[in-house]
């Protein structure tokens, strides 16, 4: 792997991103028949994408790593694993498949021109002060789906008037000072859920301000059948396959359940979360959601870690909306004075869309939100190019790896067919659909896709111009995938 190594100018398949898709990719291009010259790129200084980037105390997987992780390398440390645990994993990965040279770090692309002539991309970037370019005949965007850079804080009134420190944890320093300190974090979601526990022994009090509650899960660390299969000497990579399977015929089920059942979903969630806090607390307030449970994922509590510092008094709840900032804290709409002397806006990120390059097609702009998804991976008006989009109600890397098998099934049948270019070009049965947005808001409406659908590609009403949500679906269809629908234009 290379910071300062000469990266090769003309290519056969560049990916851009460095995280668990990112290497996924690197695994299959390796091990593919066809023995393309590719490289990986990336802008950070090393692997890991999202465990590279987060450092907030308690960052953490809150789905199983065995699905987390990939399906050619088994995972063998606690099935909800740290950063630096999944760090050093992608790490082990590279270096056990021997795919380090391909790697190249601290490589920022800015903008991709397409040769119709030429069939090739052209590619520019900056490394450090020096700019670089690149062809490549395909380019395969695996850099995840949001900024890294900075993450998502809402503009409240009076916001800047606050003498304090504010933090989101995206870019957590490394010289905070928590000890004797009133911390309030602001959000509900996963990352406060791993947070908070982890700070609430140093900080003097941690009040956690949301505007709406979450579903939780609480479950022990630990994979039960795992460890029984180790007792019996059952090789690694079977218990990894066999765990996986059983994680995702389980999700698959919950799913349903969800689906068919909310109410019953509901209700049973919040039960769950009712018997971890003491009697009489208002549970109705501050931890009964006003969306359903398939809406949004569910994040998962380890241990009740967060609802044991809410009843050893070190976090309070407040339900409520902000009116406005002060110099000394936050005053909500409901009248109550939260006092600060630190702020953690834990509210989320915004989507990268295909990492925020510039993309031209024959001289002219693409506005991607103009083009129509194919599967969610290929684009109208963007030939050569994916876009590995992972799952969204299971672990990513289920379906990067489907992608992944397809992206590389998909240029093994432009070989064999002498074809230079592909691009998905609409039907005329097609011409007429209702377009929505990418992913469907009745399925899945998380706040950072909602914000960014402007900006997004469109799906059509029917395959194949959708991003599935089912994964089981997907996945069996992909098995005999001949790349003939129509839809999939095919140029020598």
């Amino acid at each position: 792997m290379s910071i300062s190594g000469t990266l090769p100018t003309d290519l056969d398949v560049l990916v851009v991103g460095a995280g668990l898709s990112g290497v996924n990719a690197a695994y299959h291009l390796a091990h593919s028949p066809l023995a393309p010259r590719f490289a990986v790129v990336d802008t950070h200084e090393s692997f890991g994408g999202t465990w590279l980037i987060h450092k907030y105390p308690g960052v953490r997987t809150d789905t199983e790593a065995y699905t987390l992780g990939f399906s050619f390398k088994p995972w063998v440390g606690a099935p909800y694993a740290d950063a630096s645990a999944i760090q050093q994993y992608i790490g082990e990965t590279i270096d056990e498949f021997q795919l380090t040279d391909n790697f190249f770090f601290g490589r920022q692309i800015t903008d991709a021109s397409w040769d119709p002539t030429a069939a090739r991309w052209t590619v520019r970037g900056k490394h450090g002060t020096e700019e670089f370019s690149l062809t490549t005949k395909f380019l395969w965007m695996c850099h995840g789906y949001y900024r890294h850079e900075a993450g998502y804080t809402p503009e409240w009134p009076g916001f800047a008037s606050f003498k304090g420190q504010v933090i989101h944890p995206q870019n957590w320093p490394t010289d905070i000072d928590l000890a004797g300190k009133r911390v309030v974090v602001i959000g509900s979601g996963a990352t406060m859920a791993t947070l908070v526990p982890n700070i609430a022994d140093e900080s003097a009090h941690v009040t956690v301000l949301q505007r709406s509650p979450t579903y939780f899960f609480q479950s022990p660390n630990v994979e039960p059948l795992a460890d029984q299969l180790r007792q019996y000497g059952t090789p690694e990579e079977w218990i990894h396959e066999i765990v996986r399977r059983k994680s995702v015929a389980e999700m698959q089920s919950l799913v349903q359940i969800q689906q068919l059942h909310p109410e019953i979903s509901k209700s049973t969630l919040i039960s769950m979360v009712a018997k971890q806090l003491p009697e009489g607390y208002d549970v109705e307030r501050h931890f009964t959601p006003r969306h359903l449970p398939q809406d949004q994922r569910v994040c998962r509590i380890l241990d009740g870690d967060l609802f044991a510092k809410i009843s050893e008094g070190k976090v309070s709840m407040v339900t409520d909306e902000i009116k406005t900032f002060t110099e000394q804290g936050i005053e909500t709409i409901d009248g109550v004075f939260i006092p600060a002397d630190i702020v953690i806006t834990a509210t989320g990120f915004n989507l990268s869309v295909l990492g925020e390059v510039q993309f031209s097609v024959n001289g002219e702009d693409v506005n991607f939100a103009n083009s129509v998804t194919y599967r969610g991976m290929l684009f109208t008006n963007l030939p050569n190019l994916a876009w590995t989009f992972g799952a969204l109600r299971l672990s990513w890397t289920m379906r990067a790896d489907l992608v992944s098998q397809y992206v590389c099934g998909l240029l093994e049948h432009m070989n064999a067919v002498g074809a230079s270019t592909v691009v998905p070009e609409l039907r005329p049965v097609d011409a007429s659909m209702a377009l929505q947005p990418f992913v469907d808001p009745k399925q899945f409406n998380p706040g950072y896709l909602i914000r960014a659908e402007h900006l997004m590609p469109k799906a059509g009403e029917h395959a194949p111009w959708q991003m599935s949500m089912d994964f089981w679906a997907e996945r069996e269809e992909f098995v005999d995938e001949t790349f003939d629908d129509g839809c999939l234009q095919f140029r020598s």
